[in-house]
């Protein structure tokens, strides 16, 4: 089979060894290169793995051996990489968040088609069996129109976590907070099952931590068939926990920490509601929980996609336009918070970009 050969930018963070695990386990390509700021350790990375070192961009997209870039540096520099890479026909595979605004995401996924090259954006949770059953039912019709959801992506981060590297918690390094960095992955599969929201009400705290961002977000999401959704993002929450409940007329699924059933009502909900006598009873249901293999690297089977993408010219399956949408409405969310407004989506790009220049500027939410 022929193989893609890639180069990782970032190489010697943890994200970087990620993608390195993921490579090895694949057929459908090798890896060519790294590349890193530090040299010493880039060095030493490179002996080991018995790869080419390249101790600057120009010097990975020079080289011919490689097919296709993976990105696996912080996000505020995602833009630059990207457009780079493009302009010397590379493909792009790059770590979530895709950018720090919409207007980024925008200008990247516009190069990517200009140039007739594939981009994706690597949300691995997305590959785990327990998100491709969700995935699955909802395809399937499983629960019926959706009414009702929610999305709780409790975490927890210290004060050292923010302190470790001067970008994190800042407007100007890194963008936004527990929902564009920790949160993203939920909000980006709560996206991928139930869709964009028509507009949001949002609002945000820095509630515990000594940084600028926000760690701390709700947000109420209003969808063009009426229904509601809620949304909830922290680095402030211990016990940690990840909650999803998607309720339609013939049942609910629910995802509680990866545990994920399917909730079945014997009557439809609307149907119940009209026909039942007695004033406290509800629908008869049935639970079927699921028991999933588990996937030990999901960086693997997300960069096997985006590979294959190449080798049968097709889209991958998180394409750029498809990457973008959980930032979207992160931004939107963001909006709402700062404005005290109700948000429509998509988001006016010249009036998110100068909230984050005011952002920048203050260091602090409003």
């Amino acid at each position: 089979m022929e193989q893609i050969g890639l180069a990782i930018i970032g190489s010697t963070g943890a994200i970087g060894d990620r993608h390195i695990e993921a490579i090895k386990q694949l057929t459908t390509c090798r890896l060519v290169g790294v590349n890193a700021r530090k040299q010493a350790p880039l060095e030493k990375q490179a002996a080991r793995l018995g790869v080419k070192a390249y101790f600057t961009l120009p010097d990975v997209l020079n080289d011919p051996d490689v097919d296709a870039i993976v990105i696996a540096t912080p996000h505020p520099s995602h833009k630059e990489i990207a457009l780079e890479s493009f302009k010397a026909g590379k493909h792009v595979l790059v770590e979530k968040p895709i950018g720090v605004t919409p207007s980024e995401a925008d200008v990247i996924v516009s190069a990517a088609r200009k140039y007739n090259l594939k981009l994706s954006v690597l949300f691995n949770n997305r590959f785990r069996s327990e998100s491709l059953k969700m995935k699955g039912l909802m395809d399937s019709g499983a629960i019926g129109e959706i009414y009702r959801a929610t999305v709780s992506s409790g975490m927890f981060r210290t004060q050292d976590y923010y302190n470790q590297l001067p970008w994190r918690g800042t407007w100007g390094l890194e963008g936004g907070g527990a929902l564009l960095n920790q949160g993203i992955h939920a909000i980006d599969l709560f996206v991928s099952l139930v869709g964009l929201p028509d507009s949001v009400f949002g609002q945000m705290r820095t509630l515990k931590h000594d940084i600028e961002v926000e760690d701390y977000a709700s947000a109420l999401l209003e969808y063009s068939d009426g229904f509601l959704a809620t949304l909830n993002c922290d680095t402030v929450q211990a016990p940690p926990r990840q909650r999803m409940e998607i309720y339609g007329e013939r049942g609910a699924i629910i995802g509680d920490d990866w545990n994920i059933s399917l909730h079945h009502l014997e009557t439809p909900l609307q149907e119940f509601m009209n026909n039942a006598q007695g004033m406290f009873v509800s629908p008869k249901t049935t639970e079927e929980k699921f028991v999933l293999e588990e996937i030990e690297n999901t960086h693997a089977p997300a960069i096997d996609d985006f590979c294959r993408a190449i080798l049968e010219n097709r889209d991958p399956m998180i394409t750029g336009e498809e990457g973008s949408k959980a930032q979207e409405l992160v931004a939107a969310i963001t909006l709402s918070s700062c404005t005290g407004e109700r948000v429509s989506l998509p988001v006016n790009r010249d009036d998110y970009d100068d909230l984050m220049d005011d952002l920048m500027k203050s260091g602090k939410l409003p």
